[in-house]
């Protein structure tokens, strides 16, 4: 696949930084007590300087040099810029990144115009959000070159061109780093990840709080600022107490009062992952933002009753048997992983007919959901009793349980299921893609099924789904129309009472994956995804940072369904289609000893 397209570098301010977010290493932030953060240099260990042009060059040298040149870490890109004739280099201001692999081909194609092409790995939008690329797709460039004073020189660029890395280039200068966005219902903040430099990084996380969060996020998250709200100033700057000054623009006043709270809260959240910064403090026009309950001085986003997103590891649950469920040891996976003195703090879990699979179980670990042989009835045991939900759907898949706070900081406890709806029309003859979710806090009488909205889902085939450990997100797996496997993430939008109504517009994740089988979450924002190689052959799951590039995880032969606690890559399961369980020890996948299936509570 070619595509014709510019390519990035956006972490930078829409002010005064239009630069300086663009370079750097990723190493320690070089700040400074008491200076602005973005008035420093980068580092210059391991800086690599690019030649310039020779006396001689030919038009594809010219063209070859400005790429290399563009992977270079002086911020202003001196170097680059040497390859440009006047009024280029004038114009050219990169805000996007197009991450590369192996060589590029060059081709001059007359009239003074050289064509580059390169395998494409990823793009870095303005915003500092990395979109990886389906395996085979290229990227490609034409520049117009000019003599000047007898030598060439690059006279047009493609329209908003940015710079070009190697993938290696590219995880030398630049780092993922987690902004994060207050929920619409929740006190809850959900991180979304961005690609930064540490040259003016305190800065850049700020501008990205202000910003807003992305588009398939809206919906899940408050409203973005009132228009114009931006920060003011050249940068942030930290004192010698480690305390971050923000500085926004007076737009900033006319936000809500919840808007104002989660503001600060997002803040702190966000800037306090960087050492340098203890305290932050959000000021308009020099003076403290005011927002409701608000303490003289806030050092983290619970002081102003929020909670940020982070890893929870679930405790494991094991089929031992035809019927029979034990609480697992999550310690050494490498041995017998039941412990019957840890499962006698722990609820009693029932008996389970061998006619049941893909099983779920609760966070409290008091209920317990699998599908029938047909994958047309959900089984749910609460207090040991089992009661049968069918009629509403056929061709289920894994329930998922989840759990998250309402509005008030009670907690919601969810099961969900996806399949396809039963039209009212047409009997049992399946129709659309469906999500629903069911109240678990219900007495098993009233907890019906009820869709979720997601119009999206409606011509796909939905063959796993798995919600995040915060409960506001959901990782969901389809069949597309014309047959290919598809990994979305989208943000789940909740009513005044915090329980699911719809999902939001979704983000496409792993577009390199043809044959998915199951998914999971590694920890809270990154998925494991279960496939089978394009030929049909051995099963194998991947790491799939979203919003991050993808990497494999080893082959687990017979692989069919997976199990993510949200610990870490170390401590995921996948079942095989010989009723055994292979867990990931090092860098090979080992059989755990007297187990057919795994379960990882409230997942």
């Amino acid at each position: 696949m070619t595509r014709r397209r510019p390519v990035l570098l956006g972490l930078v301010l829409a002010v005064a930084l239009a630069l300086a977010g663009c370079s750097g290493l990723p190493t320690s932030s070089d700040v400074r007590a008491g200076k602005a953060v973005d008035n420093h240099a980068p580092p210059t260990v391991g800086n690599i300087e690019y030649p310039g042009p020779t006396d001689g060059a030919s038009q594809k040298d010219i063209v070859s040099g400005f790429l290399d040149a563009t992977a270079g870490t002086n911020q202003n890109y001196e170097r680059a810029r040497e390859y440009l004739t006047d009024n280029a280099r004038r114009s050219w201001a990169p805000r996007t990144v197009a991450v590369t692999s192996g060589t590029r081909d060059l081709i001059a194609s007359g009239k003074n115009t050289v064509t580059a092409t390169a395998e494409s790995i990823a793009d870095l939008d303005a915003s500092a959000h990395l979109t990886e690329q389906p395996s085979g797709a290229t990227t490609t460039a034409d520049f117009r070159l000019a003599k000047v004073d007898g030598q060439w020189r690059i006279a047009e660029l493609p329209a908003d061109f940015g710079l070009w890395m190697n993938v290696d280039q590219f995880k030398r200068i630049y780092q993922p780093q987690e902004v994060y966005y207050a929920a619409a219902t929740q006190h809850t903040l959900v991180p979304d990840t961005q690609w930064y430099t540490q040259t003016g990084l305190v800065s850049s996380l700020a501008a990205a709080v202000v910003r807003g969060a992305p588009r398939w996020m809206n919906g899940m998250t408050l409203p973005s600022l009132p228009k114009g709200s931006e920060l003011t100033g050249s940068s942030v700057s930290i004192d010698n107490d480690g305390v971050a000054s923000v500085n926004v623009s007076g737009e900033v006043l006319a936000a809500t009062p919840v808007q104002r709270t989660a503001l600060w809260a997002s803040m702190l959240a966000t800037l306090g992952q960087v050492s340098e910064v203890r305290r932050v403090v959000v000021l308009v026009d020099g003076a403290r933002l005011q927002a409701p309950g608000l303490p003289s001085s806030p050092s983290t986003p619970s002081d102003l009753g929020y909670t940020a997103v982070s890893g929870n590891p679930a405790q494991l649950v094991g089929r031992t048997g035809p019927t029979r469920l034990e609480w697992m040891d999550n310690g050494d996976s490498a041995t017998d992983l039941r412990n019957p003195s840890h499962s006698k703090d722990l609820p009693t879990l029932p008996t389970i007919n061998h006619n049941w699979y893909r099983l779920a179980v609760s966070g409290d670990g008091k209920q317990v959901a699998a599908i029938d042989g047909a994958n047309a009835v959900l089984g749910r045991w609460v207090g040991g009793h089992l009661s049968r939900i069918s009629g509403f759907g056929t061709d289920l898949v894994a329930p998922s349980f989840s759990s998250t706070r309402g509005p008030s900081g009670d907690s919601i406890d969810e099961l969900w299921v996806a399949g396809r709806s039963v039209s009212k029309d047409s009997g049992d003859k399946s129709a659309n893609g469906t999500l629903w979710v069911v109240d678990a806090e219900l007495p098993v009488a009233d907890a019906q099924p009820q869709p979720v909205e997601a119009a999206w889902l409606r011509d796909k085939h939905i063959t796993a789904v798995r919600l995040s450990p915060d409960g506001e997100r959901i990782a969901v797996a389809v069949h597309a129309p014309g047959g290919a496997s598809q990994v979305y993430v989208a943000g789940v939008v909740r009513g005044k009472k915090g329980h699911a109504q719809a999902l939001t517009r979704p983000l496409r994740v792993a577009p390199s994956v043809t044959n998915v089988l199951d998914i999971g979450w590694i920890d809270y924002v990154t998925l494991a995804v279960l496939q089978r190689d394009s030929d049909g052959g051995v099963a194998g799951p991947l790491n799939v940072p979203i919003g991050g590039l993808s990497s494999s995880l080893g082959e687990t032969p017979g692989g069919d369904h997976l199990v993510a606690t949200g610990s870490g890559a170390s401590s995921l399961y996948v079942e095989t289609d010989a009723d055994t369980v292979l867990t990931r020890v090092g860098a090979s996948w080992q059989e755990v000893p007297g187990v057919t299936a795994m379960i990882a509570s409230g997942t």
